[in-house]
């Protein structure tokens, strides 16, 4: 009986190393501040947006960008409601080269390509520039990222009062969580 208690005590021992250890690398995972800028003829307003989180999952080519967007963010009419409202999950991937990003860190240059966006349950293709950056990590392939991309809320059946409205999503200077 007394093995069997010992032998028990060691599992459990385990277990909450391992629960400590998971929690703590996901603890590594870094966020960062993005700005929405709404351009709307010559006039735009910008809002700041918590908790952007920008992965390369597997050291793949598939760059991963999630944030949340707040409904009143697009939805003008929205803030003047005591209701809660759902935030929009805001998921972009796209296709980077690495060796490219690897061999032009400290050139500032600015590559384009085109990413899958996800928003209001509906996914389309769309444009992105980034600018890679030298990291703290960059001995181990680490690299920061300032991106820019804009959509069309109208293509993800958003509400927004005028149909001229064109959004945009910027990151300056990100960390790139390796996954």
């Amino acid at each position: 009986m007394k093995n069997f208690i010992s032998k028990v005590a060691l599992i459990l021992a385990l277990l909450v190393l391992n629960n400590r250890i998971n929690a703590q690398n996901y603890n590594d995972y870094r966020d960062v501040e993005a700005v929405m800028l709404q351009v709307n003829g010559n006039a735009y307003s910008e809002k700041k947006l918590e908790g952007a989180f920008i992965a390369l999952p597997d050291n793949s080519n598939q760059l991963i960008v999630r944030l949340h967007i707040p409904y009143s963010s697009i939805n003008e009419a929205a803030e003047d409601t005591m209701t809660y409202l759902p935030d929009y999950h805001f998921n972009l991937r796209m296709k980077i080269d690495s060796w490219k990003i690897q061999e032009s860190l400290t050139s500032g240059k600015t590559f384009e390509t085109d990413g899958y966006l996800t928003l209001n349950h509906i996914t389309k293709l769309v444009m992105v520039e980034y600018t890679p950056l030298p990291s703290l990590t960059v001995q181990d392939g680490g690299f920061n990222l300032n991106l820019i991309m804009g959509f069309n809320p109208v293509d993800f059946q958003l509400d927004v009062r005028n149909t001229n409205t064109r959004y945009f999503i910027k990151i300056g200077d990100a960390p790139v969580n390796r996954l």
